[in-house]
């Protein structure tokens, strides 16, 4: 039915009705919803600012969902880290209390403890994130590292750990168990000096020769008076030439003593007149007391004619100079003059150098040439004295005997075993030669002098891991010895005959003097003569220094505590009859040191070289066994431990490998590699990175073979994979020295990568990602207020208009209904 009796202002009340109802509606909604519009139509001119906002706010909340991913990887990986570096600490820590019982398969407690956190963190460096591998770099679809079992023993013919230490512990320390260094036998030389460039003239007496012919008949004719060195001789008239040469002879023998001239007259075969000197020392001088005529019948003239010796030739020496010549302690020195006990030609100095001991000194007589020879390696030779060796030959006034101890590499170029770094000594006159040549070798020379107590001499050696040996062998004193063989024959075991008195003499004892013992008897048995002997040695003021007799055996030994020599004298019988025959009165025994890489100061510096010979044979020996093996092993783990993609393991170029010089590339068909995850180049933290914030991004990638896992594995896998024998009597050093290796490497070396380093880098990274989720939570919560005051609605204001609104339509409605009742009948 049509509605009619509408006029136009009822169609406008109906209209504004209507609209009220829909503002009624979209206020309703307002208050459900909160949003002042369900399009962005509805907002206005700020729809084109809500649409920006919102687009923010979904950029936000990708780098937001970012986040909270890479915060619990992070999470993760310091977990991880913090498990590995726990476990390096945990050996660290165990090995200051470790004990060198071997208990599980020739390994220690400590070791078998060493490869269970080997495990943990080979376990932790295989740590996944969904479904990938952390620690595998690049490639996080694979495992990082192999399992325990694997590393150490290898898998297949794929050599691992354990097989590689063994090659390379055979190859550092070689065939002859020394490190591969040779030590030749000591070489010894005495001093010498030879001279060759002297040009003196041998000695010769003075001769004076007349020109005369003494032969019948001739005769003084008036004979006068001849004067020889003072000395008047008187001529007759008529004396022939044998009468002459008798008289004067005569004359001279008469004269008193010591103004009496050396000189003799004899008649030559042409029968001249000859006067000659009695030595190169007597000079022959005719006086101007002579009778002229005589003087020419004689054939002679007045003057001197002197011999030829040192002091009175062209390049000789001049009265008062002297000459030294030492050999050892033994020394001669000798002034050069005509005095008492002053030398003045060649066969005189040639007795007074006859005097000195332990060589010999001889001037050539022909030439004055000076050849001094020690007679063994024991003494240095030294010249002095105010003339010059030059004239007697000598180019140089000293010579060192030499004792020579050496030690080489064996082969030049080889990379195994020990290095010569350098050599000291501490002993006086001594000479250390620094490595030198190819294979480079070293040596101390000790000279021609004893070493002193505590004297030291060090050898200096670089081991395979690049740690440094210092091998200090010390002099030491130890007691001396003179042991008593075959006395006390007599029947009975006494000591029989007629005893008399022995002497006993050391440097410290009584002075230095001898001690003379009396009061054996023949009866006496070897304890009753020890006792004796001691009884004496023990009243002497100052006490017995140092020196005791035993009997050892039913023999006497002699020995001198203090290291000083015995020397054995007095009656010789009675010391055959006590042991000691001749050549065997010297204490002559060394004990041996006690202590560790001592070496005893023999009589001699031969045997004193020998001793150090033979304790550098054995010290280089226990430290090879020792030190170097652990170092090799350490080295191995080195090696192996740091092969990877672009690396791989390096290993003994060997069967055989006590003799190889070289390591070569191990492959992958032979030789395990420890790290599967990849090895690139690029830094290991680059591998993962993940945008933060419109500018900002973090990396957060791990390799397991960047350097401080290599260093902790590397170390802990050494020390579990090395094993031990208990019947080896290195195997306690070798333990020790590879458990300061492996406490020192897990420490904090310097220029060395740490897991700190690595979790600090984490750290970084971590911080960074809670600095952006914190700026992104408050660019979220402004961006959000921002939309809504764009978009939203005060509440109490929408709950204020709509009540109003209702108010207002619920008015307009009854008004709206009184109107549709009313018609004329009602109106009127």
């Amino acid at each position: 039915m049509a509605i009619t009796g509408l006029g136009s202002q009822s169609l406008l009340q109906v209209e504004r009705l209507i609209s009220m109802r829909r503002q009624l509606d979209d206020l309703q909604r307002q208050l459900g919803t909160q949003k002042r519009s369900d399009t962005y139509a509805g907002i206005g001119l700020d729809r084109g600012l809500t649409v920006g906002l919102r687009g923010k706010l979904s950029t936000v909340s990708a780098f937001t969902g970012s986040i909270q991913q890479i915060e619990t990887r992070l999470k993760l990986s310091q977990t991880a880290l913090s498990d590995i570096d726990a476990a390096a600490r945990t050996v660290k820590t165990s090995i200051p209390k470790a004990t060198y019982v071997i208990s599980q398969n020739g390994r220690t407690q400590d070791q078998v403890t060493a490869q269970g956190q080997l495990d943990r963190m080979l376990g932790a460096l295989n740590t996944q994130f969904g479904d990938q591998f952390i620690f595998s770099g690049l490639s996080p679809d694979k495992a990082a590292v192999e399992t325990t079992d694997h590393i150490l023993n290898g898998v297949g013919p794929k050599a691992g750990l354990i097989q590689l230490i063994t090659e390379r512990n055979q190859a550092d320390l070689g065939a002859a168990g020394l490190g591969r260094l040779v030590i030749p036998a000591t070489t010894s030389t005495s001093a010498s000096l030879t001279g060759t460039t002297a040009t003196l003239a041998p000695d010769a007496v003075a001769v004076t020769t007349g020109t005369a012919d003494l032969s019948g008949p001739f005769t003084s004719a008036a004979g006068g008076t001849l004067e020889i060195g003072g000395v008047s001789v008187t001529i007759n008239a008529g004396d022939d030439g044998a009468t002459i040469r008798n008289a004067i002879n005569t004359a001279l023998a008469a004269a008193s003593a010591p103004a009496a001239p050396s000189v003799t007259a004899s008649l030559d075969g042409a029968n001249h007149l000859v006067l000659t000197g009695a030595d190169a020392d007597a000079s022959i001088t005719i006086g101007a007391g002579s009778t002229a005529g005589l003087l020419t019948e004689l054939g002679l003239s007045v003057g001197t004619a002197n011999p030829t010796n040192l002091l009175n030739q062209a390049g000789g020496v001049t009265a008062g100079q002297t000459l030294s010549v030492a050999i050892g302690t033994s020394a001669v020195t000798v002034t050069f003059g005509t005095g008492v006990g002053q030398v003045s030609t060649i066969a005189e100095l040639n007795t007074a150098l006859s005097a000195i001991t332990g060589g010999t000194a001889v001037v050539n007589p022909a030439n004055g040439n000076l050849t001094v020879t020690a007679s063994s390696s024991t003494g240095d030779i030294t010249i002095g004295g105010t003339v010059a060796a030059a004239k007697f030959g000598l180019a140089t006034i000293s010579s060192k005997a030499t004792n020579v101890v050496s030690i080489g590499e064996d082969v030049a170029g080889s990379v195994f075993g020990f290095k010569l770094l350098s050599m000291a000594t501490t002993i006086p006159g001594a000479t250390a030669t620094q490595p030198a040549g190819s294979p480079p070798s070293m040596s101390v020379d000790i000279g021609g002098t004893l070493p002193r107590d505590g004297d030291t001499v060090t050898f200096s050696f670089s081991l395979p891991d690049g740690t440094k040996e210092n091998l200090v062998l010390t002099a030491v004193s130890t007691p001396k010895s003179v042991v008593g063989t075959g006395g006390f024959a007599a029947p009975g075991h006494i000591l029989g005959g007629t005893p008399g008195a022995i002497t006993i003499q050391t440097p410290l004892m009584n002075g230095g003097a001898a001690v003379t013992i009396s009061g054996l008897n023949a009866s006496d048995s070897p304890s009753t003569a020890a006792t004796k002997i001691m009884a004496a040695l023990n009243s002497l003021p100052a006490g017995n220094g140092g020196v005791s007799v035993t009997n050892e055996g039913g023999q006497l030994v002699f020995k001198s505590a203090a290291g000083e020599q015995i020397t054995l004298g007095g009656d010789s019988a009675t010391l055959d009859s006590l042991g000691f025959a001749a050549g065997n009165r010297v204490g002559n025994v060394v004990d041996p040191p006690k202590e560790k890489n001592q070496f005893a100061i023999g009589v001699t510096e031969a045997e004193t070289l020998a001793n150090l010979h033979t304790l550098l044979n054995s010290s280089v020996g226990t430290l090879a066994k020792t030190s170097l093996m652990a170092a090799s092993a350490v080295q191995a783990s080195n090696e192996f431990f740091n092969a990877g993609d672009a690396t791989p393991p390096r290993r003994v170029d060997g069967p055989p490998f006590d003799t190889a010089v070289a390591l070569k590339n191990g492959t992958t068909a032979d030789t395990l590699t420890w790290y599967t995850g990849e090895a690139g180049s690029s830094p290991a933290r680059s591998t993962s990175t993940v945008a933060i914030d419109s500018q900002i991004s973090v990396s957060y990638g791990m390799r397991a073979n960047e350097q401080a896992f290599r260093v902790a594995l590397a170390n802990t896998a050494a020390m579990a994979a090395v094993t031990f024998s208990s019947s080896d009597t290195n195997g306690e050093g070798r333990f020790n020295a590879l458990m300061n290796r492996v406490q020192s490497n897990l420490g904090n070396q310097q220029g060395v990568q740490k897991v700190s380093d690595i979790t600090a880098d984490l750290g970084a990274s971590q911080k960074a990602v809670q600095t952006a989720k914190d700026r992104h939570t408050q660019t979220t919560a402004a961006l959000t207020d921002m939309l809504e005051t764009i978009e939203g609605v005060p509440m109490e204001e929408s709950s204020a208009m709509i009540l109003a609104l209702q108010t207002s339509l619920q008015a307009s409605l009854q008004t709206t209904a009184m109107l549709s009742k009313l018609n004329l009948v009602n109106y009127l």
